[in-house]
């Protein structure tokens, strides 16, 4: 009854509130004023700006429980969005203006040696049908019991992790003075640590539960806690990666200059919406792009003191830092008691053993998690009209490995499925998978998967041309 009262707002008069300052969603053909919840936003602010101007109405679904969208959402609706009746599947209205944090959009080709990888015949995608049938296979999945938590699953989880967290303290508490004991210590240790990303995960997209305080709580306890790591910077990072899934100018999951370039656009040196700043390709980006392909693994080495600088940088930097005080409280006891476990190592050469190996090994979880985006395309072929499906079959790969290997992977080797339904639990994903094969075949998407080693082989060709 509410929607039937407001105001109907066409799309021009959209474009005229945003240009006069107001925060401008369109979710549901509800227009929402967001301007006094940017900054509350539990996914950070950026997540929002990002769909200033755009029918966020896929974007919202997939990230937030049915419940949100049904009782809080309303609230901020000030008008009835009324679409032209000649267009369809309209997913921007303002590509055309010049908006701060806004989604900027690249041209097809960005100049390199060969054109972006992208979906096969992307001129002829009919981006309404997709969109169609998307909806009808996410209404398909809530029906049929997808979305319910599997505790079950994380039994299984739980138990590894208490053995691997086992083996690495007996070890450095118990073992023999040997090489070889710092350095199966370093490596459970890695492991813990990458099983631990993938639950923490889990929690930060509220898939445990579905309790966002709770699941949030509980995920500080496992990456700040165990791992010295900050969710909160995660969730920020990590939502915006999802609503703007390898744009160049606004997804930090691709901007890692001066080290990586996965478009000739960083070459520009283009101003990142996240890290607020111009990342100049200066002559360190030259050194380092042009053997990029050949430092790649020497770089995911070193990746995990990045992000200790990354998680610190939030939470004394960030204006938006929801649970401050009880990160830097489980990150501070995270560095007392892993202190004290080194402090049981005998001697340097041991203890730089087990730090190397623990760290380095830990490149894994970041060569699982660039494997999936940074050879794929960044450039939009019509951004005003591309849906959010389509958008992220076209920016993301699947890893095919068999069902045993699923704890490595942690189940996230099904990353299209998981960026068009971000909140399906993990453990479900296998059982999606051909559900969206069919989606993407039907209406002529490429659907992109290789092994881990042939992913691997494709990643390092496209770094190197």
């Amino acid at each position: 009854r509410r929607r039937a009262k407001l105001p109907p707002c066409t799309a021009g008069e959209l474009r005229k509130r945003i240009s006069n300052g107001e925060y401008l969603v369109v979710i549901d053909n509800l227009v929402c004023k967001l301007n006094g919840f940017v900054d509350k936003h539990p996914g950070g602010p950026l997540a929002i700006m990002h769909m200033v101007g755009h029918d966020a109405t896929d974007e919202f679904t997939s990230m937030h429980p049915r419940s949100v969208a049904e009782t809080v959402m309303p609230r901020w609706a000030v008008a009835r969005f009324v679409p032209d009746s000649k267009q369809t599947c309209v997913s921007s209205y303002v590509e055309d203006m010049t908006l701060p944090f806004s989604a900027a959009r690249s041209s097809m080709t960005d100049g390199s040696s060969r054109p972006q990888p992208s979906n096969s015949n992307k001129e002829n995608l009919d981006y309404a049908a997709i969109q169609r049938d998307y909806r009808e296979l996410e209404k398909y999945l809530h029906e049929n019991g997808f979305y319910q938590y599997g505790y079950g699953d994380y039994l299984y989880e739980a138990m590894r992790y208490v053995a691997l967290f086992a083996v690495a303290v007996g070890l450095i508490l118990f073992g023999p003075l040997s090489a070889w004991t710092y350095l199966l210590a370093g490596i459970a240790t890695a492991m813990l640590w990458q099983q631990l990303a993938f639950f923490a995960h889990d929690l930060g997209h509220n898939e445990l539960t579905g309790r966002r305080e709770f699941d949030m709580v509980l995920g500080i306890c496992v990456a700040d806690l165990l791992g010295g790591l900050s969710v909160g910077w995660w969730k920020k990072n990590h939502n915006t990666h999802h609503i703007v899934t390898n744009d160049v100018d606004n997804d930090p999951d691709i901007q890692h200059l001066p080290f990586f370039a996965v478009s000739t656009r960083f070459f520009e040196s283009r101003y990142s919406t996240y890290y607020k700043r111009v990342m100049e390709f200066d002559a360190a980006a030259r050194f380092f792009v042009s053997a990029q392909d050949k430092l790649y693994y020497v770089v995911m080495c070193f990746a995990r003191y990045n992000l200790y600088f990354l998680s610190w940088n939030y939470l004394l930097m960030s204006d938006y830092a929801p649970y401050r005080e009880l990160e830097i409280g489980c990150i501070c006891a995270f560095f007392v008691w892993f202190s004290w476990l080194l402090s049981h190592i005998p001697t340097w050469g041991y203890l730089a053993l087990y730090m190397t190996v623990s760290h380095s090994i830990s490149a894994i979880l970041h060569i699982q998690i660039t494997l999936s985006h940074f050879a794929m395309s960044t450039e939009s072929p019509d951004p005003a009209h591309e849906c959010f499906a389509a958008r992220q079959v076209r920016t993301t790969m699947d890893v095919i490995c068999s069902p045993s290997f699923d704890w490595f992977h942690g189940g996230l080797q099904y990353q299209i499925e998981h960026h068009l339904f971000p909140r399906l639990p993990r453990h479900k994903l296998r059982r999606v998978q051909p559900l969206v094969k069919d989606l993407c075949r039907r209406h002529g998407m490429e659907f992109k998967e290789f092994s881990f080693v042939d992913g691997n082989i494709y990643t390092l060709q496209w770094l190197g041309e």
